[in-house]
């Protein structure tokens, strides 16, 4: 059965619904008004985005391309 909305529970759900807006509105402002932040905030000694840490090989090997009969890879 569904919910029976009253008076009450449509104007605070219109009510969150405005501050969320307002929320992301000044956030978007704040944004503008400040400084981009550095790119590199670790000075470049952090690796755990590195997926080959340590060992200099690409864990990632080439795909083969796509034939264009029922994807069957080629060399």
């Amino acid at each position: 059965m569904p919910k029976e909305w009253t008076d009450e529970d449509v104007q605070a759900e219109i009510a969150e619904a405005v501050r969320i807006v307002r929320e992301d509105k000044f956030e978007a402002f704040v944004r503008t008004k400040l400084p981009a932040p550095p790119a590199d905030q670790n000075g470049g000694n952090d690796k755990s985005g590195d997926g080959a840490n340590g060992n200099g090989s690409n864990p990632i090997a080439p795909k083969g391309k796509k034939s264009l009969f029922w994807g069957i890879e080629s060399e």
